[in-house]
Parts: C-alpha cells; structure tokens; sequence
C-alpha cells in the first residue's frame, strides 16, 4: 500500500514535469529539479501561512491538472513523446523508480543521532501533523529553526498513506538524482558516449567526497537524512542546471527555484545559494549570446532575480519567521537569541583580518577565530585533514580545478572558454569565502568545545566540495558541444548577424578523460565501500536494534493515549535513546524528563545526589541527582502521566523505590515497562511484554 502512495507522488512529480516541458519548454531533464525546487517554496509559504495541508491537495492537483492538460491530444495531434526521452530524463526517472522499489522492499530506517534528534523527527512530525515542525508541541526543548526546505520535500512523498522512515531517503535521493539529471541535460542522445560514463561519475559522487576512510560500517551517503549532501549537489546543480539551459536554450526562470531551494535547505548554507546566484548571474550578464548592449536591461533583470530568489527565501525564513520563533521562545521562559547578530560577525571578523581592533565579545573570541582559521588550514594542507576519498582538501580542490582546464581547453570558441575561465576562477573566489564563513562560524557563532575539535568540519566543508565539483562536470559537458557563437559584422552602411558553429577541440580526447575518470572513482569507491555496506546491499541486520526499539515503542504506545505524557528512564542512557523514544513515540510526547529551564534532562542517569558513580563513563557524565521528593516533584510538574521505565539499574531502585506502589516488583520481574501516576504514587500498568 505504501509502495502505491509513493508511486502516486511520483506519478505527479511526473505529470508536473511534463506540463513544464510541454507548454513551458523546460527540457525534460531539468523539469524535475525545477518541479521539486517549486513545491518546497510553495509548502515553505504555506506552512508559515498555517495551511500546509490544503496547500498539499491544491499542489497536487495543479500538477495532475497540468500535465493532463498538457498530455492531451489535441484534433488528432499527439504529445511529442521523444522530448522526455534525454540522457538526464531517462537516468531520473529510471533511478527515482528503482530506488522506490528497493527502498519499499528493504525498508531502511532512520537510526543516526542527528536523524532522531532533528531531521528525521521534523519529517515525522510535519507528515504526522500536516504543519511545519518548527511550531509543533513535543516534550522536549523543542526550538527548531532549521530550514524546512528537505522535510517539506520529504512531506511530497509522505503525503499518501503512514509515515515511513524509508519515504524520507527515497525523496531525498529523488532530489539527489533531478541534480544528476540537470548536470547530464546538456548533452543528446547522440552523446552517450560521454552521458554514460557521466552518470556512473555523478553517481560516485556523494561517495567520492563524504567518504575517507576504508569502512566497516554502512556508508549511509544515499541512507541519511542530513541536509549537508543535498546542500552540495542543489549548489552545484543550479549552475550545471544554468549550463544546460543556455546550451538547450531552455527558459531561463526555470533555475530560479531550484536558486530558491539551495537557500532552504540548512541556515549556513546561505552563502552556497549566493554563490550560485552570483556566478549565474555573471555567467549571463557579462557573457551575452549577441552585442552586449542587446537586451542589457533583461539581463539585468534576470541578474537580480537570481540574487532575488535565495534572498527573499532567507529574508522570509530567517529573519521574519526565525525571529518570530525566537520571541516567541523567549516570551515562554526560553533563552531567546543565543547568538550574536550575522552583520556584527562579518563586521568584526574582518576587522581582525585587518588587524583593526575589536571590542567586547569579539575580542574575547579573536584567539578561538584565529585558532579556528589555522586548525582549517591544517586540515586542509596535511594528511590529518583526510575528508574525501582522495585524501585532504587540497587534492580535492586540485582535481576540480584540473577539470576546468579540461573543459577549457576542449572548450570550442572563445565566448564559451572565457565563460569556462571565468567561472573557474569565480568558484574558486567563492571557495575562499565559504572557507571564511565557516571560521567565523567556530569563532564566534559556534560553542568553545566545538571550535576546539572543529566539530562537523567535514560535512560543512563537502558540501561546497560536491557543489563545485557539480559545477565542474557541468562545464566538462558543455565543453565537449559545439557551440553557436553570434556577432554583428559591419558592411558600410549596413550591419549583417552572422552565426558560427564551432567545434570541440580534441572530442575524443575529452570523452576519454569522463571515461577515465568514471574508471577511477568507481575503482576507488570499490576499493573503500565494500558492496554489502553500501546502499545497494546493505544486510537485514544493519537496522535490526532499531527494529528491536521501534517494536517495543510500537507496544508501548499501544496501552497509552494521545494524552499521556511520558517520563522516559533509561538508566546510563547518552541521549541517544532519550532521542529515539521522542522519535518513535510521536504523536504521544515523550518528556524531557526533567528540568527544561536548566537542561537537565534527556536521558541519563537518574539517582540520588549521593549515589553518583565516581567512575568515568555515561553514567557519570550524564548523571541527574534528585532526591525521591525532587523526582516526584518533577514528574507531576512536567504534567508526565505515565513512567516509561525501558532500563533500570541498582541505582534507581535504590534512589527512588518509595515513588512506585509496589516497590518495582513489576519491572523488575519483566512484568511492566509502564507505571501510571496516581495520587498514591506511580503504579504499575499492566501488559504484555515480549522477551527480548
């Protein structure tokens, strides 16, 4: 049944499309990353509306509308089938049906810690809901201001039938493949010489840059909900995308939504849009097909809608709603901003560049943001640094650059080499500023210990490796077209429009190096990724302990309401299954479990104050001391209903006992996971429990 749901989804994604590249002209496979880039801006203004959930209904339908419209003949006339029969179109469609298969059959589920403490848990709660999950009610200090841009495209596919967590990777690689699509849409049947090879390339691509080391644990590129490679490739794949648009002569607002998207997917990923927006908007204002006079203002205008777009997301997210969710925190006893403002970080952060003083807090953070720049660099010069399959950053950014020269010098004609060299050099600039973003990010945005350890570096730093890497292979695949290259010639009085056709310069040659380079990084991915841990083999067992807790869960709930409230025990518990049971239980709220106002809480260990172990270890890093009356104080004044003990220990026997009617016979004989709260103490429930 869920298997037809998706297939609803995609079936309208389909309609959609082709209704753009029927009456809109978009080529078929671009119309896809266009489609998907349009519903997350729409769900993105609904949500924030309070109306998601008709907004859903009326999308799809505009879609089936649409592409009826556009697929019905017409006085004996029938739909030119062959436009929606391209190298992009076909590897899209192709894969997007693959993967919606297996994935229905394989059932992947979510089980990361940043999947159950985020971005799983938002695609739950907004498919569960039918609204944004920034808004929602959880038992939990619960104040997301991540970008919606990835749930709501997950919401697309969740939106017929149950949640499931298989629905979330499906839609996420959907987008991953209209990028590959765009990337590949430049190039004609006649060329599959080159979409071939170019396909297995894009195909490693996620691999290629996340993964660097030789693993013995599932590499999740294509099984994750983080937002970090979605990021890279909806960067890289607005500028291919820009590419294959001038190449096809395709409409050119159709890259304005997927500009859109790349500013919506994770609140630092700002800049990647800017970037994008900045070298296609240089790409068409300064390299015009005709006299630069000729339609200046139109170029202009489209410069600015470029800029426009990712600006305007921001603007309505970041700044109006965010902000609005921030006061609102604040007005309810939350801690409000946390942070100081962007400006004043870009200000000062370039003041110490220059060596200009500073004052204040950021004088105080100057050693944290310079250590940050160096630690970056050292991570990006020597072998500590290793965050790709190649090894550190400065190979990475070699390859690519040694990709443009190729595409430069097979580029045929110079408007189309000096287009090449210019957005060879721009991205590079563009690196440069993504490298600062991130510095005074650990300087001054960022907490002490996770500049310390430049936490999460990898994933920031690759998601500007894939795009670049996008935005290469798209100029590698325009370079090995011939080109129209149009001028005006002077004849006396008289002025004549002259077209030329030029062709590449070495071809064959250049097929050959998408060739070798296809060998290459499929040799190298096989050499790290075994088949078994990789997404087309990943074994049964991988995700059987989230089986074992998403079935427990499942029988819990079954004696609770969507009422209850509940106080979550799990006895030396990181946080991780504290995580889970909010994610598995939902809509029934899982409580913080202690004090929201002092961050005490979400799992751990709970005990009297003088029973903490003086060990190392969870127990005692994660240790909340509370008397029995303090306990009890809270659970009541949490509004908990129901005590949900998954594991105890000696400990908590010994610390709270008294709290419960029987003296925890019933849990400790396996009898009840569950104890009520009632007047006279925390009683047991009775039920079935399985043995594990």
């Amino acid at each position: 049944m869920e298997l037809l749901c998706v297939l609803a989804a995609l079936l309208t994604l389909f309609l959609g499309s082709a209704a753009l590249t029927l009456k809109a002209w978009v080529p078929a496979g671009m119309a896809p990353l266009t489609v998907l880039s349009g519903i997350a801006a729409v769900f993105t203004l609904a949500g924030i509306a309070g109306v998601l959930y008709p907004a859903a209904w009326a999308v799809y339908a505009l879609c089936v509308a649409g592409g009826l419209w556009a697929l019905w003949p017409r006085k004996g006339q029938k739909p030119d089938w062959k436009v929606f029969f391209t190298p992009g179109s076909v590897l899209f469609w192709g894969m997007a049906l693959a993967f919606t298969v297996y994935f229905s059959i394989r059932q992947p589920m979510a089980s990361g810690y940043d999947e159950l403490s985020l971005w799983a848990t938002a695609v739950k709660v907004t498919k569960v809901d039918n609204s944004l999950y920034s808004t929602a009610t959880l038992g939990t200090p619960w104040a997301v201001t991540q970008n919606p841009g990835l749930p709501l495209i997950s919401y697309f596919f969740q939106f017929f039938g149950s949640y499931a967590d298989w629905k979330i990777y499906l839609a996420y690689d959907v987008l991953y493949f209209a990028c590959y699509a765009a990337v590949l849409s430049a190039l004609p049947w006649g060329k599959w010489r080159v979409a071939v090879p170019l396909a297995a390339v894009l195909w490693c691509t996620p691999f290629f840059f996340t993964i660097y080391n030789h693993t013995i644990y599932l590499a999740d590129t294509y099984l994750t909900s983080y937002g970090d490679v979605p990021a890279g490739l909806v960067f890289g794949g607005a500028v291919a995308m820009w590419l294959a648009l001038r190449q096809t002569d395709g409409p050119r607002w159709a890259v304005l939504p997927v500009l859109a998207l790349a500013a919506n997917l994770k609140a630092n990923d700002f800049v990647l849009s800017l970037a994008a927006a900045g070298l296609i908007a240089v790409d068409a204002w300064f390299f015009c097909d005709g006299p630069f006079k000729q339609r200046l203002a139109r170029r202009t205008g489209f410069a600015a809608a470029c800029f426009a777009a990712p600006m305007a997301i921001y603007y309505i997210w970041n700044i109006r709603y965010v902000g609005w969710l921030v006061a609102r925190n604040s007005d309810s006893g939350g801690v409000g901003e946390t942070s100081a403002a962007l400006s004043d970080v870009v200000i000062n952060g370039i003041k110490i560049l220059l060596g200009q003083p500073v004052e204040g807090f950021f004088e105080e953070r100057r050693p944290q943001f310079l250590q940050a720049m160096a630690d970056m660099g050292h991570q990006f010069w020597t072998a500590d640094g290793k965050l790709s399959m190649i090894g550190q950053g400065r190979n990475v950014v070699v390859l690519i650059l040694v990709l443009f020269v190729v595409a430069f010098v097979l580029a045929a004609g110079w408007q189309l080499r000096a287009r090449i060299a210019a957005l060879g050099v721009l991205s590079t600039l563009c690196f440069v500023g993504y490298n600062l973003m991130l510095a005074l990010s650990y300087g001054f945005i960022f907490k002490d210990f996770q500049a310390q350890s430049l936490q999460d570096y990898n994933r920031y730093i690759y998601s500007y490796y894939i795009g670049w890497f996008l935005i290469a292979l798209g100029c590698l695949a325009t370079a090995l077209l011939p080109q129209l290259c149009n001028r005006v010639e002077l004849d006396g009085p008289t002025a004549m429009f002259v077209s030329t056709r030029y062709t590449p310069r070495w071809g064959l040659a250049g097929q050959g190096v998408v060739l070798l380079l296809a060998a290459a990084m499929l040799l190298r991915q096989g050499q790290l990724v075994l088949p078994q841990l990789s997404v087309l083999g990943f074994a049964d067992s991988e995700f059987s302990d989230r089986r074992t807790i998403r079935a427990e869960a499942e029988l819990v709930c079954s004696y609770l309401t969507e009422d209850d409230r509940v106080f979550f025990v799990s006895q030396g518990d990181n946080g991780e299954a504290w995580f889970s049971a909010v994610f598995d239980f939902y809509p029934i709220l899982v409580d913080y479990s202690g004090i929201v106002s002092e961050m005490i809480g979400g799992g751990g260990e709970l005990g009297l104050p003088e029973l903490r172990p003086e060990e190392e270890g969870p127990k005692n890093y994660y240790y909340h001391g509370f008397t029995a009356e303090e306990l009890d104080s809270i659970v009541r004044g949490n509004g908990c209903t129901v005590l949900y003990l998954q594991t105890i220990d000696d400990i908590f026997v010994q610390s709270y006992q008294s709290l419960f009617t029987d003296g925890l016979e019933a849990a400790l004989s396996g009898e009840t996971l569950l104890y009520r709260v009632t007047d006279d103490g925390f009683a047991p429930m009775e039920m079935e429990v399985t043995a594990s």
